[in-house]
């Protein structure tokens, strides 16, 4: 009889992190959206700031998902911890 499991893999190096080149564009982002939200809240109707508040917010998650990420990448030793799954 076979057993069937899924196939689970750690994630890559290139997964753990954001490049900078990424958190550059995400850190412009922010800003252009931080100045666009300051100009609706004088004009716009409340769903397109919402809409604007919502989308600053997840591109400010993502700065603290890869802090995370890279907590969990490294061990308390700061070295990176090997695949635990025997791959």
């Amino acid at each position: 009889m076979f057993v069937i499991a899924p196939i689970v893999r750690g994630p890559k190096v290139s997964e753990m992190s954001l490049s900078n080149q990424v958190k550059d564009a995400v850190d412009q982002a922010s800003r252009h959206l931080r100045d666009a939200l300051a100009f609706a809240a004088r004009a716009e109707h409340p769903i397109t700031i919402s809409t604007i508040s919502d989308i600053l917010m997840r591109l400010e998650s993502l700065e603290c998902m890869d802090e995370i990420m890279q907590k969990f990448g490294k061990g308390s030793s700061g070295k990176e911890v090997p695949d635990s799954y025997g791959s």
